[in-house]
């Protein structure tokens, strides 16, 4: 038997006409009578197009050795058309030796791809495209070409091409089942303006003084953007005059005589709106009124909005009982708007007083209040506001119910003078009644549930106090994990009981579980280069496992963060009543292949040595899917006018190590410069990493890179006894992981929360790797809010312990530094360290050779001016390191921000030399500043000022190398040098 072709199952897009689709091939499988419940013997398809064989056999839900059924050849036919890949599917059946055999005859889609635009299409290729009703990967319909056709050239139109001919070309592909569109475009000439009209009363003005405003004007090319900018700013003139009704907008673009477009306005000016102020400025009022129709019509309820802006401005200024009061005289040609101010005299809070909470303590209350009492400027202003005293009042309440007090009252607060003129007292009574705590606690209702597990989601226990709040999470959370676990109808409700006096509260929560669904088969659609089981994979559920709407999302941000799709659309269908199995479609669209990365920046480069001004550019090209297995695959580099560069090719597979393993390699060049040492390094990383819930990520990391100096004559400005040889060229071959814990509410602009990290590194001997040193840094930081300001601590710690021969050391890019930005701001970068130890201070000479001398010694050493001198101090770095950081942010005005910050670092030329006395000769070096900050999208701009706690006079010599077999360099004079009282630093990002 054969279930018949029919061409209306063509391009079947909804759920229902796929289901209609399905149950179609029902009847003609029945007429025959005999062959339903024989035992399928063999089940095998045909395609007259490449499909993807694993991919059609697992939604063929017809199976060998199971018996044929009219629900199985339904489901095929279903799971097959919601691919969207075919437009047709047959199912044939015939009677074979012990059973039936089952063939499944597909018939592929055209899909459109590649989507392209030729000719002189007059505006860009991406609004081309959204003028469109398909996209690259759409199911072809010759219907969709010819429409967008017709779309295209009403876009075209209203950009001023009023001649614009677009004729669309379908090439088939009928090997790979592609359809090639192409829209030959010739937009013609753009049209020039002709006078604009105005539909509506605009008097008392004229068209002239209107069009005055516009930018468009008679004569210029048309472009409709123009023209819908010009609306707005003439609406913005008629405001500015007054009319704070007025409304234009263009409502169409006329084709005129000699070819021309004439914008069409709907206009309408309205009465004038005229302002009587006291105690304010007219001036101001209608500026204020003015931003708030931004975002409204002007009517009365605007003008209460402004009223109520007003006094909650004038209380966050201190005028705590001013009054703004208004009222209308509306004329048919004028409105009158009258506005009082009456500011009051200014207040500060000096103090709250509770009465009436006898079991609670007046400190743990204000804790809870944003309102407080004058402090500290900036941190606790004691300006009083309505506003705020109204949400304390509700978290003082809040607080009360959470702790069992469920009948407490709390207000309404008072406000009396204080003991001074300016002072204010603010009263809140309170009436707390009986404190409630919960007798017992039951569960009704949970059949197929884990007692255990669930007894550890609830919160509420026997004995403690009665919490509403916590009731309500605990329904949450039971409704979470029976969600979870397909119960997609579950009901769960809190009940409880208070004995007469209140004292204590029976607390059930009755379950009703419903139904349980499962995972059905996974469809994914619109994939076009992408393969099907690699999005798949990206989906954590198995086929029969029970339904999650977490895990729905979870796939949803999973397959998303890939970058391969513009679109990412994860929805389950509903449940089938026959199994309870519900399928999801997983429909995409795919992205632009390649992505480009270019630009330009500036780097101010601070040096002992000099101060270099070092611009650079950037660029790159990334594939964020390639060959289709949502691999990246990128080339990236940054080059600078100094010569310092950074090339790397970079590669990355979610897949390679399973599923939930993601693994990438870098092969990098580069060039970086420490003080006056070139250091080139060459080589590779290899890095598999795991993401644990939401807050935690492991990684491990493999690396292998050779470093050599560029510049080796330099190279004894660095050579101290301590490290002899730490630039010599050498290779490494390090692995070790990394982990990083977070909890902040925010990663660019935290207030609340920590994070914590841990990285190591081992690098041993490996081909010609050298370096032998084990190696680790952790740093934790912690926030929280102060009032309006946010502290923010922080804590680093590192060591390196070198092993094997004495003469391979630690590589000087390996080492740590200390100084800067983000570690001690009262120092330069990289330069704070133990003279002599981790940092080197003398002065390098060498006899003079004019074609390469660094200066002549003459103007600091009279007597040395046969000699080039080379000045410290010189970034030495060492093997221990510890950074202390604590800094208030404060909020200013808007985006602006101030800081105050206090930092101690050290650095130490090997791990057990670390010790945490403050100053002293090898202690923690101190240092404390101020600054600004203001906050864009990628974080704030900081431009910060820090002073040391000690200046110190620092000895040095001045010694001879112009001779390297003679060591230690002979010593040509003695000299000193002052530190100099802090630094100053501009960067973008927290420093932690």
């Amino acid at each position: 038997m054969t279930v018949p072709r029919t061409e209306a199952l063509r391009c079947l897009l909804s759920g229902a006409i796929l289901l209609g689709a399905a149950l179609r091939s029902s009847p003609a499988l029945a007429q025959t009578g005999s062959l339903y419940g024989r035992t399928v013997v063999s089940v095998a398809y045909t395609c007259d197009g490449p499909v993807e064989t694993a991919d059609v056999t697992r939604l063929v839900a017809v199976r060998a050795g199971s018996p044929l059924t009219e629900a199985g050849t339904a489901q095929t036919v279903r799971n097959l058309f919601a691919t969207l890949q075919f437009s047709d599917v047959e199912v044939e059946a015939s009677p074979a030796e012990g059973g039936v055999a089952v063939r499944v005859l597909l018939f592929r889609s055209f899909r459109v791809y590649p989507l392209r635009f030729t000719g002189r299409p007059g505006i860009s290729r991406d609004e081309l495209r959204r003028a469109l009703q398909f996209f690259e990967g759409s199911v072809y319909s010759a219907e969709d070409v010819e429409e967008g056709a017709a779309a295209i050239e009403r876009r075209l139109i209203a950009e001023g091409f009023p001649q614009a001919a677009v004729k669309p070309e379908t090439l088939f592909d009928r090997q790979r089942f592609d359809a090639r569109v192409t829209y030959r475009i010739d937009a013609g000439e753009r049209a020039r303006t002709a006078p604009a009209i105005f539909l509506g009363p605009i008097e008392p003005y004229t068209a002239d003084k209107l069009l005055a405003r516009a930018r468009l004007k008679p004569g210029d090319r048309y472009r409709e953007a123009k023209a819908i900018q010009d609306a707005v700013r003439m609406r913005e003139f008629l405001q500015e005059q007054g009319r704070l009704k007025a409304s234009i907008e263009l409502i169409a673009a006329q084709p005129s005589e000699g070819g021309r477009i004439c914008p069409v306005y709907r206009a309408s000016v309205g009465p004038e709106v005229v302002f009587d102020t006291r105690g304010v400025k007219a001036k101001r009022v209608r500026r204020d009124v003015h931003g708030l129709l931004e975002a409204q019509v002007f009517d009365e309820d605007l003008i209460l909005q402004y009223a109520e802006n007003h006094e909650k401005e004038l209380q966050r200024k201190g005028y705590y009982r001013a009054k703004v009061t208004y009222s209308l005289d509306q004329q048919p040609e004028r409105v009158t708007i009258s506005i009082v101010v009456n500011e009051g005299p200014k207040y500060s809070l000096e103090r709250v007083v509770f009465e009436g909470n006898a079991s609670v303590k007046d400190k743990t209350l204000l804790k809870l209040m944003v309102t407080t009492p004058r402090g500290l400027p900036l941190l606790h202003s004691g300006r009083l506001t309505d506003e705020d005293l109204k949400g304390d009042l509700d978290a003082i309440l809040g607080w009360y119910q959470a702790h069992g007090w469920v009948g407490a009252k709390v207000g309404p607060a008072g406000a009396r003078d204080g003991s001074k003129p300016g002072r204010l007292v603010v009263r809140i009574p309170i009436e707390e009644g009986p404190r409630t705590l919960v007798a017992s606690r039951s569960l009704a209702g949970a059949e197929h549930a884990d007692a255990s597990a669930l007894e550890k989601l609830l919160s509420i226990r026997a004995g403690q106090p009665f919490n509403p709040n916590l009731l309500r999470s605990d329904v949450s959370a039971i409704q979470g994990y029976y969600l979870d676990r397909g119960y997609l109808e579950v009901s769960v409700r809190d009940e409880y009981r208070f004995s007469p006096d209140r004292a204590t509260a029976e607390v059930t929560y009755r379950v009703e579980e419903g139904l349980r669904s499962f995972f059905g088969k996974t469809i994914v659609r619109g994939n076009t280069s992408t393969r099907t089981d690699r999005i798949r994979r990206l989906a954590t559920w198995t086929e029969g496992a029970p339904f999650s709407e977490e895990k729905i999302l979870e796939a949803q941000r999973r397959i998303s963060r890939t970058g391969a799709f513009r679109r990412v659309e994860v929805r389950p269908e509903p449940a089938d009543p026959s199994d309870r199995e519900r399928n999801v479609q997983v429909d995409v669209q795919e992205g632009r292949p390649l992505s480009l990365l270019y630009g330009f920046g500036y780097q101010y480069v601070p040096d002992a040595a000099e101060n270099r001004n070092d611009p650079f550019v950037v660029g790159g090209v990334t594939s964020h899917n390639l060959l289709g297995g949502l691999r990246s695959a990128g080339l990236e580099g940054q080059i600078a006018l100094s010569g310092r560069y950074r090339v790397q090719l970079s590669f990355r597979d979610p897949f390679l190590i399973g599923d939930d393993y993601p693994f990438t390699s870098v092969i990098f060049a580069s060039r970086e410069t420490i003080q006056n040492i070139n250091l080139d390094r060459l080589g590779f990383v290899n890095e598999v990493s795991r993401v644990f819930g939401k807050h935690f990520r492991a990684a491990l990391r493999a690396e292998y890179q050779r470093i050599r100096p560029t510049n080796p004559e330099d190279l004894s400005s660095v050579e101290i006894s301590q490290f002899p040889s730490a630039d010599q060229p050498i290779e490494e071959a390090t692995v070790g992981p990394a982990f990083f814990y977070d909890r902040r509410d925010d990663v660019i602009d935290p207030h609340r929360g920590y994070y914590a990290s841990l990285a190591g590194k081992y690098a041993f001997p490996l081909f010609a790797a050298e370096a032998r040193y084990t190696k680790f840094a952790m740093q934790a930081a912690y926030f929280r809010p102060i009032g309006r300001a946010v502290l923010a601590v922080s804590g680093r710690f590192g060591g390196i312990f070198p092993y094997g021969p004495t003469d391979i050391q630690v590589p000087i890019a390996e080492r740590f530094f200390v100084g800067g930005r983000s570690t001690e701001r009262a120092f330069e970068t990289d330069l704070l360290g133990i003279p002599g130890s981790t940092v080197d201070y003398n002065t390098k000479a060498t006899l003079r050779n004019p074609p390469d001398g660094k200066g002549s010694c003459a103007g600091s050493f009279p007597t040395l001016a046969d000699y080039d001198c080379s000045a410290g101090p010189r970034i030495i770095g060492g093997n221990g390191f510890v950074s202390l950081s604590a800094e208030l942010r404060i909020p200013v005005a808007g985006n602006l921000g101030a800081v105050a910050f206090y930092d101690a670092a050290q650095v130490w030329a090997s791990f057990s030399q670390i010790n945490l006395r403050f100053e002293g000769v090898d202690g923690l070096r101190q240092g404390a500043g101020v600054g600004l900050f203001y906050m864009l999208p990628i974080g704030p701009l900081r431009a910060e000022y820090a002073w040391k706690f000690t200046r110190r006079t620092i000895p040095f010599v001045v010694q001879d190398v112009t001779d390297p077999n003679l060591q230690p360099p002979p010593v040509l004079a003695h000299s000193q040098v002052r530190e100099s009282p802090g630094e100053f630093f501009i960067s973008i990002g927290f420093p932690f």
